[in-house]
């Protein structure tokens, strides 16, 4: 049995970085630092971003995580560096939450879709939905952490801590097939069939799918979703006057209604009470932790 090997996936290893950068949400008692992730860095063909997020509220604020098809690996402190803890987790397939005490920070490491879940050795669907503690879980997890205690700057323990998830980031399986199909449906906002994705490439659908499941931890289907859901939320963050269904043809949905069952779906409220109210309105007793060990 032979396959179609495309002129894309033959090509892939010189190619840059998957354009994709999730949302980052930068609400009002937070403070965000983006860390650059420029050619040379460690993770350059790796990650989709690295930032930083600390609460500057008085009492514990809760930040919403919206899926984005990345798994992630996310350290959790305070000032004085006590009791640091760090997961890996699995994609989301609707929206969570995590509650941040005062003066308590977060760093996120979102790995490209389809990239990360070799680190554990382990499909990536088993940790949809969930996190696990990093130490005892993943090679150099207890290295990672005595990084964190250090008293360096920031950006430096960074640095460390990239090469150290360099060097255990094994030789993922499929790696060219699934970065052509993530990236044709990140070039396409969404909008290609797998039955498009498996002519295009040379391998059945159901292959696909299967890939699909192993590496990112979701179907083609909602990956592409929240591909369209990222796009949509980042327009209206952008444009607070364009009509709401314009945005959604501009973003891949058939129409606003269509857009809406999608918000519904995955951040639990329509798109006009996203552009109005944010996610002050959001019931937050009914959302799930994004971390729950």
């Amino acid at each position: 049995m032979s396959f179609v090997i495309s002129r894309k996936q033959y090509l892939a290893p010189n190619e840059p970085r998957a354009q994709y950068e999730p949302l980052i949400l930068e609400e009002e008692d937070f403070e965000v630092k983006k860390i650059d992730v420029t050619f040379g860095h460690p993770l350059y063909t790796t990650v989709a971003d690295i930032f930083y997020i600390r609460s500057n509220a008085d009492t514990p604020r809760v930040l919403p995580i919206i899926p984005d098809g990345c798994m992630a690996l996310v350290f959790c402190g305070n000032r004085e560096k006590e009791n640091i803890r760090a997961y890996i987790c699995g994609v989301t397939d609707e929206i969570k939450k995590i509650e941040i005490a005062p003066d308590e920070y977060y760093i996120f490491i979102r790995f490209l879709p389809g990239i990360g879940y070799s680190l554990l050795d382990q499909p990536a669907n088993k940790l949809t939905n969930k996190a696990i503690p990093l130490k005892g879980h993943m090679a150099g997890g207890e290295q990672i952490l005595s990084i964190l205690e250090r008293e360096t700057h920031l950006v430096e323990r960074i640095r460390l801590i990239s090469k150290v998830i360099r060097v255990n980031l094994h030789s993922e399986s499929n790696k060219y097939l699934i970065k052509y199909c993530t990236e044709r449906i990140l070039q396409t906002q969404g909008n290609i069939k797998v039955e498009e994705l498996a002519e295009e490439s040379g391998f059945t659908a159901r292959h696909i799918g299967k890939m699909f499941e192993r590496c990112v931890g979701i179907s083609p289907k909602l990956y592409s979703q929240i591909i369209r859901l990222q796009l949509s939320m980042t327009r209206i963050l952008e444009d607070r006057n364009m009509l709401l269904v314009d945005i959604a043809i501009d973003s891949g949905f058939f129409d606003h209604a269509h857009m809406n069952r999608m918000y519904k779906k995955l951040i639990h409220c329509s798109s006009g009470e996203f552009r109005k109210n944010f996610f002050n309105r959001l019931d937050y007793s009914t959302i799930d932790d994004y971390i729950s060990i």
